[in-house]
């Protein structure tokens, strides 16, 4: 495909990501998330899930990916009602993740929604290499204990913290337009923060945003949160990669593929990575765009929905504009 070939050559990164999903277990309901949280499939298999990190480091490296990074996730894995040895589980899972020949960067994600602190200072001092990525969402996550917990736990670990994520849904999206984002502020200013797209599930058409209103929202967040990533280097004209890492994702039962391997809810948009790739190049003109080049480009994943557009013109070429006006 035309556009498989132009993002290879010119806008793929050379870290390739692998999320490993060792389960889906979780004391908390995220509205935007896909899981089952009562789920405990994949807690007797964590030791096994080396076999499918090798097959994505293989695949990664068939599409140039020359380093990678692997975030290790639930659920919830600092969770009060996971067990001991679920952390002796992890431990040799790193174990086996360093032994590999490859250059590897090694995260584990959390919600910081958990009270056994000693456990995962225990857990982190065995493991000092190991840093933590964590998520802020003002809308869908947290109730006022859970806020409260998570707070108290970012101050605890902020030494081994080296981001969080803020899911772009529609909810988020309102919130940081009224100023309700309690805590934030202490985040931005402590951590690197990446604002991610929504992957959609079964709440796509409450909380997947138009086009419009990613736009608007960019901008705002350029404005007031100019060190938010992608949109840091939006001002830089020179050549970059999209934000888009090619990520590899590993489910609690060992499946693993490309992020479509998420819409396994939808049916009616089983559909390649390739495929979505091509959709947006054919939508958006992308190689008539002066900002082609430097254009950290979208989430293909999220586009493939039609009810994702309101307009013709491309709502990032549109982001890449204002910037350039500023």
């Amino acid at each position: 495909m035309i556009a498989d070939k132009l993002i290879s050559k010119h806008k793929r990164t050379e870290t390739g990501e692998i999320i490993v999903t060792l389960f889906e277990f979780c004391d908390l309901n995220c509205l935007f998330c896909n899981q089952d949280h009562t789920s405990i499939v994949g807690m007797n298999t964590i030791i096994d899930k080396i076999n499918p990190i090798k097959s994505a480091i293989f695949s990664l490296k068939q599409k140039g990916k020359k380093r990678f990074s692997i975030n290790i996730m639930g659920g919830e894995v600092f969770s009060d009602n996971v067990k001991d040895n679920i952390f002796e589980d992890y431990s040799v899972l790193i174990k086996n993740i360093k032994n590999l020949p490859e250059k590897i960067e090694l995260s584990f994600v959390t919600n910081f929604v958990f009270n056994k602190i000693n456990r995962v200072q225990n857990f982190l001092n065995n493991h000092k290499d190991i840093m933590l990525m964590s998520s802020y969402d003002p809308s869908g996550r947290f109730n006022t204990e859970s806020l409260n917990l998570f707070e108290k736990n970012v101050k605890i670990f902020k030494d081994r913290i080296i981001s969080f994520n803020v899911i772009m849904t529609k909810k988020n999206i309102e919130k940081f337009l009224k100023n309700d984002v309690p805590f934030f502020d202490y985040i931005y200013n402590k951590f690197d923060v990446y604002f991610d797209y929504y992957t959609p599930q079964e709440n796509a058409k409450l909380l997947l945003p138009k086009d419009f209103e990613l736009r608007d929202f960019m901008k705002k967040i350029i404005d007031k949160y100019p060190k938010c990533k992608p949109f840091n280097n939006f001002k830089d004209k020179n050549k970059k990669s999209m934000s888009c890492m090619d990520t590899f994702t590993i489910m609690p039962n060992g499946d693993y593929g490309m992020c479509n391997i998420l819409l396994t809810n939808f049916d009616d948009l089983k559909t390649t990575k390739e495929n979505m790739e091509q959709k947006w190049f054919d939508d958006y003109n992308c190689l008539e765009c002066e900002h082609f080049s430097r254009c950290s480009m979208g989430c293909f994943l999220s586009n493939h929905l039609n009810s994702f557009r309101t307009q013709e013109v491309c709502w990032l070429k549109e982001v890449y504009d204002y910037v350039d006006r500023s």
